[in-house]
C-alpha cells in the first residue's frame, strides 16, 4: 500500500479508526489504499488517563494533557512495530481510518476478529512479521467480492 496516495476522510459509518498502536497501523496496510481514510491528527487538548500509587498502596486514577513527548513515544513505538514487520511507514501526523467490512457491526466486533486470526494462525507469542502475513489474509478475505 501506498500510504500518501490514501484519501482524507472522517470517521463514523462504514470508517473506524485503526488503533494507536503497531497493530492499528499494520491492520490499515493490510486493508489496502482503497479500504483505507486519513484524517489529520489533533492532539491538541486531547488527555490521558494516568494512575498515581501512593505510598500506602491507594490508587488514584487522573488525567494528564497528553503531550508532545508522548505523541513521540506513540510514532516511535508504531514504527519500531513496523520496521520489524518489514510493513512501510506511514507518514506521521495521521489518524488512520479503516473501512469496516459489510460483516461486522461495529468496530470491535472487527478487531475480535483480527485478535481471533492472529491466535488461530500465529505462535503463542507472535513477533510483528509473523502477524503481517496474517493480517494480508485476514483483509484479503474480508474485503472479497467488495
Amino acid at each position: 500500500m501506498g500510504w500518501e496516495q490514501v484519501d482524507e476522510g472522517r470517521p463514523g459509518g462504514e470508517w473506524l479508526v485503526a488503533t494507536e498502536n503497531g497493530l492499528g497501523a499494520m491492520a490499515a496496510w493490510a486493508a489496502g489504499t482503497v479500504n483505507v481514510r486519513r484524517m489529520p491528527i489533533a492532539d491538541l487538548g486531547r488527555t490521558v488517563g494516568a494512575e498515581c500509587h501512593g505510598p500506602t498502596g491507594h490508587v488514584r486514577a487522573r488525567t494528564e494533557p497528553f503531550t508532545v513527548g508522548a505523541r513521540e513515544l506513540v510514532d516511535e513505538e508504531i514504527e519500531s512495530y513496523l520496521l520489524d514487520a518489514g510493513v512501510p511507514l506511514p507518514p506521521r501526523g495521521w489518524v488512520w481510518l479503516i473501512r469496516r467490512p459489510l460483516t461486522f457491526r461495529d468496530d470491535r466486533q472487527f478487531w475480535a476478529h483480527l485478535d481471533q486470526q492472529i491466535a488461530q494462525h500465529a505462535s503463542p507469542a507472535p513477533c510483528p512479521s509473523e502477524i503481517a502475513p496474517i493480517l494480508q489474509r485476514a483483509m484479503a478475505k474480508l474485503y472479497a467480492g467488495r
